[in-house]
Parts: structure tokens; C-alpha cells; sequence
């Protein structure tokens, strides 16, 4: 296990020292790691660092910027902190391909080379925390986007599809995997599910079954209105409590 801590700034020439830092430890711990991996893992930490230079601390130089790195046989896990402006993904609109609109195509390119992308939201420092597996899915395997989020100890997930259904309810749980391992305080946030079927309502209780079996809970927020019959249906509101608002789920476990 490699597990190492440096300090950058939010300086344009030092996210070339960033780049470097995670690369000469991919190769030390993975010597055999590809050239496109290596390639990937740069860009992504390239559009994460430039993120926080430009939107969280507003172009001004100078300002300190956390990576700290993690990588065992299987797994890289690189997280960068800041002390600037908080970060909202889930209002960044995709990117337009056609050339209509440029913005997006950093947080669509980082969700698109790691495996794994948490949004730190926390009162000292705020940033991510970005995950690489050694044997990764083939691209274009996955038909499930997740967007997960962390407030302090509660971790908020949005699945970025419109429909849970039989044809991605095994991927909707394979994505939350990472998520139900690491957090016992879980908001399911379904704002952009407008579609779900008996197997989308199997998944969201699988995961109510895994936190509750260790000592967790999973809370609902944001439910649209033909999610809310198919849910009323089933009577779900009786075992997993619904909340209106992201803000409000997060506030619930507090009290």
C-alpha cells in the first residue's frame, strides 16, 4: 500500500508537479500499468485540479490545494481538498457535443475515466475524491451514471438516468456498491427518475436491506411524482421514510 500526502497551490505550473505526483506512484505501485492508464488517470486529475483553480478559488494564485493519494494492488484512490468556494455538480448541465455550449466536459470527462467520483461538501475543506480500479469495465459496459455526493457522514447518490427498471436495476446496485461499503448514512436522490418498475423498486430496497444490516439507514428525497405512485403502491413510505428536498434528507440524520 502507497499512501502519500502533498500540498500544491492553486498555481497553473504546479498542476504539472500534480500530474507527476500521481503517476511516479502509479508506477511504483503498478509497474506494469499501461500508458492509457497512466494517460487517463492524468487527464481526470488534470480536470479536477483545474476545476478548483478556476471555479472554487476564482483564479486567485497562490491558494493551497490537498492530494492525497492511496494505492494498493487493485485500487488508486486520489483525493483533492481546497478551502475555496463549495462545489455543486448536480447543477452543472451535460456537455452539449455538437458545439452549442463548451462548458461540462471537465466533470463529464472525470466521471467518464474513473470508476469511482465523490463531491466532499464539509465545512473545513471541500473537493473530491476520485477512484481508479486496476481491472476496470470495459467502456460503454456500464449503462448506469452515478452522481455521489458526501456532507460530512452522509452520503447522497443520484442516479443520472430517467428510468430504474429490469434493464438497469443490477447496474444501479453494482454503482452503489462502493457507496454502501463506505457510508452508513445513505439519501437515494431521484429527481431525474420519472420511470420505475417492480425490479428499480427491488433494487432500492436491496439497499435498504444492506445499510439496515449494518446499523445504517437510507432515506429518499426529491421523489417525482410517477416515482411516488409506484412507491405509494407498494406502501415503501412505510419502511423507508421519503423527504422532499436534498437539503432536508441530509438535515434528517442529523437529529
Amino acid at each position: 500500500m502507497i499512501r502519500e500526502g502533498r500540498e500544491f497551490t492553486s498555481d497553473m505550473p504546479q498542476l504539472a508537479e500534480l500530474r507527476r505526483f500521481v503517476s511516479d506512484g502509479v508506477r511504483g505501485a503498478w509497474p506494469d500499468a499501461s500508458p492509457d492508464l497512466i494517460a487517463q488517470l492524468e487527464l481526470a486529475i488534470q480536470e479536477a485540479a483545474v476545476n478548483v483553480a478556476i471555479h472554487a478559488y476564482q483564479r486567485e494564485p497562490g491558494r493551497p490545494i490537498w492530494a492525497d493519494l492511496e494505492i494498493d494492488k487493485d485500487r488508486l484512490a486520489l483525493t483533492l481538498t481546497h478551502q475555496g468556494r463549495d462545489f455543486d455538480p448536480g447543477a452543472v448541465p451535460p456537455p452539449k457535443f455538437d458545439g452549442s455550449r463548451t462548458g461540462g466536459f471537465g466533470v463529464h470527462l472525470i466521471r467518464e475515466l474513473m470508476d469511482e467520483v465523490w463531491y466532499l461538501h464539509a465545512a473545513a475543506r471541500r473537493g473530491l475524491r476520485m477512484v481508479k480500479h486496476r481491472s476496470s469495465p470495459a467502456k460503454g459496459s456500464k449503462t448506469m451514471q452515478m452522481l455521489v455526493e458526501k456532507f460530512e457522514d452522509v452520503a447522497v447518490a443520484t442516479p443520472q438516468v430517467e428510468s430504474l427498471d429490469a434493464g438497469n436495476a443490477e447496474d444501479f446496485r453494482k454503482e452503489l456498491e462502493p457507496v454502501l461499503r463506505d457510508a452508513r448514512k445513505l439519501v437515494l436522490d431521484l429527481n431525474k427518475i420519472t420511470f420505475v418498475d417492480s425490479r428499480g423498486c427491488g433494487a432500492i430496497l436491496s439497499c435498504l436491506k444492506s445499510m439496515t444490516e449494518v446499523g445504517g439507514d437510507l432515506k429518499l428525497c426529491r421523489v417525482t411524482r410517477p416515482a411516488r405512485i409506484v412507491f405509494d403502491l407498494i406502501r415503501l413510505q412505510r419502511i423507508c421514510e421519503i423527504i422532499d428536498t436534498k437539503e432536508q434528507a441530509v438535515a434528517a440524520f442529523k437529529k
